[in-house]
């Protein structure tokens, strides 16, 4: 039996969360198991940093886990990155399931030891329905046959050097755009040399995302890339209630020569399909 391990190294969760995440899977088959002392009190995290730690720690070196869970996003990750830093790469390999804040913990497994990983909403978000039905039953087929079993959705090209791709093949890495940003300078920094880069973000207007972009331009990040594919970018409208992310990300398009995609339904929408990260793909190009 696949046996997950819940983990909430990020915001602050409640034991309602757990238990519905918890049984959620657990109807479906899945062994559950969280941590003693699982959340706690803190200034902005769901327990203090040294338990989170503690709690992710023990997910990683536990042998008997097969899927490590984050709970929910939020904020909380990259206060435990110097710890992650020091630990000795287990001899099971485990596949993390999340995205927003579980970015970092992405860059780290896929970066860092070089393990796959997969993309997807957290345990909460899948357990209460936040997301479309769709999404759910994806995700969940992914966990029960593999990451091996995943099916490439196909690509929208941005500018000429993407149309003139009819299939793009390679290892994506990245996830959310703040937090790639906020990587630039650490230990952790975000690393897509010979990879596809993949970015979306939530509640950023047209000017913080371009501003991450030209950050991580100027920083030459997009220099070794083998390609960029936006996800999905919400909730980031102007006073008036129109958007210039779109046209920030065309305008992006345009002006690189590196091959630029979008791949809807990926990220903090509705739908939120799993990815996987740091294994082979072959995507279409539309």
């Amino acid at each position: 039996m696949t046996h997950i391990r819940l983990i909430a190294p990020s915001s602050p969760a409640s034991l309602e969360d757990v238990s519905l995440a918890t049984h959620y899977f657990e109807s479906h088959g899945l062994r559950v198991t969280v941590p003693d002392n699982f959340l706690g009190n803190d200034l902005l995290c769901a327990h203090q940093d040294d338990v989170r730690f503690a709690h992710l720690q023990d997910a990683l070196m536990d042998q008997s886990i097969d899927i490590i869970w984050l709970l929910q996003g939020g904020y909380g990750l990259t206060r435990l990155v110097p710890q992650l830093l020091s630990l000795e790469k287990p001899e099971k390999q485990k596949l993390f399931i999340g995205f927003s804040d579980g970015s970092v913990l992405h860059m780290f497994l896929n970066q860092v030891w070089d393990w796959p990983s997969l993309h997807a909403s957290g345990a909460s978000q899948i357990s209460q329905k936040g997301i479309a039905e769709s999404s759910i039953h994806e995700t969940l087929d992914v966990v029960k046959k593999g990451i091996s079993s995943y099916r490439p959705r196909s690509l929208q090209p941005l500018n000429a050097a993407a149309k003139k791709m009819e299939t793009l093949t390679g290892k994506i890495v990245g996830g959310n755009l703040c937090l790639a940003t906020c990587s630039l300078g650490t230990d952790l920094q975000v690393n897509p040399k010979d990879k596809i880069l993949f970015l979306e973000d939530i509640g950023e207007r047209g000017y913080r995302v371009d501003r991450f972009l030209m950050h991580l331009q100027q920083a030459h990040i997009f220099e070794t890339v083998k390609a960029i594919i936006f996800g999905d970018f919400v909730e980031g409208e102007e006073k008036d209630g129109t958007s210039l992310v779109d046209p920030v990300l065309e305008r992006f398009a345009r002006e690189t020569t590196i091959p630029v995609f979008r791949l809807p339904e990926h990220g903090h929408g509705e739908e939120n399909f799993p990815l996987p990260f740091n294994i082979d793909l072959t995507f279409l190009v539309n």
